[in-house]
């Protein structure tokens, strides 16, 4: 899992500049050609001040002067103050911001008052301390439920009701545009000496499922979540004891090659198909062999393919025989994921398939292969006493096993 913070930001609203002064002797003393510079966050890029009001009050004579919209200037914000008269100021601002902060888009309103400002010709540089802006953390996986259900016959239902969901665990709006759903080339049952060996500068994959967008078109709120569903239908028609997935917010859809096949198509968006190694429908291992990770793509799909194949050669053995194999993948780079989890079963348990940077352990449903007491059951991601999910990167201590399914009621 990869964490991406958001910390002390918006971190000073200085005003600047050497007042120029004048006086007459039967009126006050005036400050002109001031200039209040809005510093902007630290840690991300590509800021813009979308909205902006704000106002100094003379706390003597209650006059109000409007601050002007500011101007950029450099990495900050520029308000130029015509002239103001000597004395003591209630000094207030708010107003919106938009950014990047590891490539995802996100926006906050801030808003920030100091009062009691002297404002003279001894005392011209004034400052506020603003600190509206203290995220933590980003998108992360928040519950996967792989396993699936059963009929009341007792029997597996193969009508695909698997999801994923992902949750804004910051303070601030985040955009889901281009954030993708990965699924692991490789198995956490099946140890290899893959060569070239990538696991320390990316994450190599069998699926790539991304949500669409125009960067900022799927807004979530802190602590809001999106449902990503196998099959967005109302599961619950063909198997009483399954889940109502028609109001997922988007859903994996496939076009099969195999026309007896076909994947139903519900009413939630479709996540753009970038790669999947099956021709058929894609679901999620419903003993959780694979691992699975959301990245925020870069680019274009065809650049992607172009520039990320992946072979992986290996030496497989068998008893006594041994012979030279090769995988033909694709890789994401281990800099574009923001999340990732591990999961296995602990009778097959052989490694994790993630840099440890991004997780250094698993977390499971089911004990032993094919263990029937694994379905209906989820992994879900613990959260502290203020309702934030632990991330420490290691599953193992982020997830709860062997959970209910929260959309399972």
């Amino acid at each position: 899992m990869r964490k991406n913070i958001f910390r002390s930001a918006l971190m000073l609203l200085a005003v600047s500049a050497a007042f120029v002064s004048c006086s007459k002797d039967d009126g006050p003393t005036i400050v002109k050609n001031g200039t209040v510079t809005l510093e902007m966050p630290i840690n991300v890029s590509d800021v813009v001040l979308n909205s902006f009001s704000g106002t100094a009050t003379n706390v003597q004579s209650g006059k109000v002067t409007t601050l002007t919209t500011p101007t950029k200037n450099g990495n900050n914000y520029v308000i130029t103050i015509p002239e103001l008269e000597e004395g003591s100021y209630n000094i207030s601002a708010k107003g919106n911001i938009s950014f990047l902060k590891g490539g995802v888009a996100g926006t906050t309103d801030f808003e920030v008052q100091n009062n009691g400002v002297s404002v003279s010709e001894k005392s011209n540089t004034l400052k506020m301390a603003v600190n509206s802006f203290q995220a933590e953390g980003g998108f992360v996986i928040s519950e996967i439920f792989y396993t699936g259900t059963t009929t009341p016959e007792g029997k597996q239902y193969s009508g695909g009701d698997g999801y994923m969901i992902i949750t804004n665990n910051s303070d601030v709006t985040l955009y889901a545009d281009s954030i993708a759903v990965l699924e692991s080339q490789f198995l956490t049952t099946d140890k290899q000496d893959y060569t070239p060996d990538v696991m320390n500068e990316a994450f190599s994959v069998e699926a790539v499922y991304m949500i669409p967008g125009s960067g900022t078109s799927v807004a979530v709120a802190p602590g809001e979540s999106l449902t990503l569903a196998i099959n967005a239908i109302n599961h619950k028609e063909a198997n009483a004891n399954s889940i109502d997935l028609s109001n997922a917010d988007f859903e994996f859809y496939d076009v099969s090659s195999n026309p007896n096949i076909t994947d139903p198509d519900g009413k939630a968006p479709n996540l753009d198909k970038w790669y999947c190694y099956t021709a058929s429908i894609f679901g999620f291992h419903n003993r959780g062999y694979h691992s699975y990770a959301i990245a925020k793509m870069q680019g274009d799909k065809e650049t992607w393919l172009k520039d990320y194949a992946y072979t992986a050669e290996y030496t497989f053995t068998f008893n006594e025989y041994s012979f030279p194999m090769s995988t033909d993948t694709y890789k994401v780079p281990n800099s574009w994921i923001l999340d990732a989890v591990n999961l296995s079963v602990e009778s097959e348990f052989q490694w994790i398939v993630t840099a440890a940077s991004l997780d250094a352990g698993w977390t499971y449903c089911g004990k032993v292969d094919r263990d029937q007491t694994r379905y209906n059951k989820s992994v879900i991601r613990k959260q502290d006493a203020n309702g934030k999910y632990v991330d420490t990167n290691n599953s193992t201590n982020d997830f709860t096993p062997e959970a209910q399914p929260s959309l399972l009621k």
